[in-house]
């Protein structure tokens, strides 16, 4: 025996992350319920890891907490905040991509395009799959960027602007965006990738998000 043991997730932890993920890609929309009992047969877990997790996602403005005998639910939106993330979504996407483009490395730059789908030629998409590509591919890069100052900033907001991404994405666009962008990022061209980046979130891009 070398002595070593291998680190296990905490439940709250993997609950936490799981639900995020689910939240982020609008498999659990605004208004939905989260019921303690439930979500703790899903992962076969007591309620208490469950609670936990659910105080996590309120710490994350994902989760608006329940009352004594109501349930927490999934995070909505409105007009205000939505015109206030799509600003904040704006100034960080334009600094990571820059930053991204200037600090890219071969190694991450065939990472970030094994990420992009193949849009068929018909021009449809699937929309989970989409949706999984675009926030994979904005992941990809904040590690391109290697920026500590813009992590902190996504740590901060990333979870919440992500969310409005999702309910946001047109899954026609959202290929072919990530394809001019991977091209203009792969050879380094910071402003043409800014170009594409603001086409993509034109005034109104969020939009849809307010219907929610």
């Amino acid at each position: 025996m070398t002595g070593e043991r291998t680190a296990r997730v905490p439940e709250a932890t993997r609950i936490q992350i799981a639900l995020r993920q689910q939240i982020v890609e609008g498999e659990r929309t605004p208004g939905t319920p989260l019921v303690e009992r439930s979500i703790g047969e899903e992962f076969g877990v007591s309620r208490l890891p469950v609670r936990q997790a659910i105080q996590g996602l309120v710490a994350e403005q994902l989760v608006v907490p329940g009352g004594a005998r109501s349930p927490a639910i999934v995070r909505g939106f409105d007009v205000d905040e939505l015109d206030a993330l799509s600003v904040v979504h704006a100034t960080l996407e334009r600094l990571v991509i820059r930053w991204a483009a200037m600090r890219r490395t071969a190694e991450q730059v065939e990472e970030l395009r094994a990420i992009v789908p193949e849009v068929p030629l018909d021009g449809s998409a699937d929309a989970a799959a989409m949706r999984r590509a675009v926030l994979a591919f904005r992941d990809q890069l904040f590690v391109m960027a290697d920026s500590p100052i813009l992590d902190e900033l996504n740590q901060l907001v990333g979870a919440r602007v992500t969310q409005v991404i999702s309910h946001a994405l047109d899954p026609a666009v959202a290929g072919h965006y990530l394809e001019a962008l991977y091209r203009a990022i792969a050879i380094g061209d910071a402003e043409l990738a800014e170009t594409i980046l603001g086409d993509y979130i034109s005034p109104g891009k969020f939009d849809a998000a307010k219907q929610v």
